[in-house]
């Protein structure tokens, strides 16, 4: 066995070992990663993973704190009736990816910051879920030839990080 085969069933055993799997989720636009462990580790993982892979977090918003705190805002019964416990969103931006698309199509700078969110729910507060929206699924349809390159580019170097900050 070669050392990157080595390393890639390194890489499969602790991903399997920390519980976290990868899949697309019922809208293609997602994709889905779990793992189990305390919300607050997982998510300052995945986010020192982001910094690692030369991601700029931009920002965090605790979004279940924020509502919350605002829960006298909703009719009665209605305020977190799904039962979520933690539930965090990470937007972050990569400048060398908005060098390489300031060069091909102004269009594309909507794509950042992306966004990921991060949520447990309270009868199960150990499985942590990141879902984030796909860039390979907002750059589909674009009729320029570097879009679909420029999209699988990007949502593998996501998705690297994502999972070596599950794997931590």
């Amino acid at each position: 066995m070669n050392t990157n085969t080595i390393r890639s069933v390194a890489v499969f055993v602790m991903l399997s070992a920390a519980g976290t799997s990868l899949y697309a989720a019922d809208n293609p636009a997602f994709m889905k990663f779990h793992a189990k462990g305390d919300f607050a580790t997982v998510l300052s993982n995945v986010k020192q993973a982001l910094e690692t892979a030369q991601f700029v977090i931009s920002a965090e918003e605790n979004l279940s704190k924020g509502l919350e705190k605002n829960k006298q805002l909703f009719p009665e019964g209605t305020w977190n009736s799904i039962g979520f416990d933690n539930v965090t969103a990470v937007h972050f931006c990569s400048l060398v990816f908005n060098q390489e698309v300031f060069n091909i199509n102004m269009d594309w700078t909507i794509l950042c910051p992306y966004k990921l969110s991060i949520y447990s729910m309270k009868k199960a507060p150990q499985d942590i879920t990141v879902i984030m929206q796909r860039p390979t699924f907002q750059l589909a349809q674009d009729p320029h030839p570097k879009a679909k390159e420029i999209g699988k580019k990007m949502e593998d170097r996501i998705v690297n990080a994502i999972k070596d900050g599950l794997a931590r």
